[in-house]
């Protein structure tokens, strides 16, 4: 077992044999950029701001110089943020280097440090800057020059490695929801994702975070080894990706994501974040220790998500609580009769579970209350009940982990109910003589999801009659939303 694990691992850091070149990131060029964002001329490079826009001209210009491609075209793609009245525009910076292999060049290693900042706010008529030298000067400036040391080397990459400059993270994770939610970048072809948010206090913090790294099959012992490799200790790991950070829209459709951080040691969200307090020579470690494990990816022989955490995004294991309510009609079949009864409004709410079981069945089961009314032969005949449906929800085509992407899925399954009230006409009924209380069937269905939102079509049908002394089914059609937590 043990030798299995050991080739497991060494499938993952299978490189060709130019890949084993050392990094070599210099400190004075990390720090060269530092200075520049993290000035106040920039104003705090707020989202939507002057400052902003001018940190995002200088990435692009570097994203040029350093000899990274133009992601279709051109390095800045810009977005509207809208909230409330106001509509902000922001710009993601993209570049790329293209892998080496003809079938692996088509998978993609990420890259991703996010540049704005909390811009500054006015204290007795004088502006005070929030220059975010650490959070995140420090993140976008490694991957410029990891950017530079994996163009100079490309020869050696075989997956293709996407560098990205966020924005609008400190307003809401912006700018990376955009870039997946609108798949500006190839998600479904994405392997892994690296998030390089305050990377300035190795020396201070006396290590690094990489809260995510177990969400890559067995990035436990990859990221350890490569951390021994470079003398750096790992002090956080982790299965569950960072939600703080721009980690967090990759890693919720799927994709294996690692946050790389020296934790919030630095003066964190206060105007002395400054420059002059960061440790360059710290900070080209873990930029040398990175691109060391991006080219590693980039020449492995497969890289995947650990199963754990697949199954989880996928479906398997995974479960839900929420609510949801319904409208729709119900008529009665007289089943000894020739006639139909006519359709009456029908209303359900109640809790909805979902349970995942593969990555194309999920089982639904829901305790809801409901009302029914039909027209009786004495009269308008409404039921009050309680009813527990166990449905099976199979996914055309499997699930898709896109945020915006339907999800198809025929349903079916039973369900047992007890009626508790009712009336026909103006008056109740004896519920012990007229109306049966408790009663199962059967319902059919289609449905679709969108993201949490649960759209559905289904039909009840009861398998025993609603009377005693009459052979009366019930039968219902319901259109319910429900939302999943």
């Amino acid at each position: 077992m043990k030798k299995i694990k050991v080739l497991a691992v060494a499938c993952i850091v299978l490189m060709n044999a130019q890949a084993s070149l050392s990094q070599q990131i210099d400190a004075n060029k990390l720090k060269e950029h530092v200075y520049l964002l993290a000035a106040d001329s920039l104003m705090g490079r707020g989202f939507g701001t002057d400052g902003g826009r001018r940190a995002a001209h200088y990435v692009s210009e570097q994203f040029e110089k350093i000899g990274l491609t133009a992601w279709h075209g051109k390095y800045k793609h810009p977005f509207i943020s809208s909230g409330m009245m106001l509509k902000t525009e922001g710009a993601n910076i993209i570049g790329w280097v293209e892998g080496s292999d003809p079938i692996l060049k088509n998978e993609f290693i990420v890259l991703g440090a996010h540049y704005d900042h909390l811009a500054y706010k006015m204290e007795n008529g004088q502006p005070v800057v929030y220059n975010g030298a650490d959070d995140n000067a420090s993140g976008v400036a490694s991957v410029i020059e990891i950017g530079r040391w994996l163009a100079q080397n490309k020869g050696n990459l075989k997956r293709s490695v996407i560098l990205v400059a966020f924005d609008g993270e400190e307003a809401g994770l912006v700018g990376s929801t955009y870039l997946v939610s609108q798949r500006i970048l190839p998600v479904d072809s994405i392997k892994f994702m690296f998030s390089l948010d305050m990377v300035g206090m190795l020396q201070k913090y006396g290590g690094i975070d990489l809260v995510g790294n177990k969400t890559l099959s067995h990035g436990d012992e990859f990221f350890a080894q490569l951390a021994a490799k470079h003398d750096i200790k790992v002090k956080k790991s982790g299965r569950k990706i960072e939600m703080q950070t721009d980690t967090q829209p990759f890693g919720k459709v799927g994709i294996p994501a690692v946050h790389v951080f020296t934790s919030t040691v630095s003066p964190y969200h206060k105007p002395e974040d400054d420059a002059d307090k960061l440790d360059y020579d710290g900070m080209a470690r873990i930029a040398n220790f990175v691109a060391d494990a991006t080219i590693q990816l980039s020449n492995a022989v497969a890289v995947k998500p650990d199963a754990r955490f697949a199954s989880k995004n996928l479906g398997s294991g995974r479960f839900s609580l929420g609510y949801q309510f319904g409208i729709g009609n119900t008529y009665h079949d007289y089943k000894d009769e020739f006639y139909n009864s006519k359709e009456g409004f029908s209303f359900n709410a109640g809790l909805s579970s979902v349970i995942g079981l593969s990555k194309s069945l999920d089982l639904q089961i829901n305790a809801l209350y409901q009302t029914t009314a039909t027209e009786h032969r004495y009269g308008s005949l409404r039921t009050h009940e309680v009813m527990f449906p166990v449905n099976i929800l199979l996914y055309l085509g499997g699930k898709k982990q896109q945020m915006l992407s339907p999800n198809l899925y025929l349903m079916g399954g039973g369900y047992y109910s007890y009626r508790f009230a009712g009336k026909i006409g103006d008056g109740s009924f004896d519920m012990e003589k007229n109306i049966r209380k408790e009663n199962y069937g059967f319902q059919v269905g289609v449905g679709f999801r969108v993201m949490s939102v649960n759209f559905q079509f289904v039909r009840q049908v009861a398998l025993k009659s609603i009377e005693h002394d009459y052979n009366i089914i019930p039968s219902t059609f319901v259109f319910s939303m429900g939302f999943n937590f």
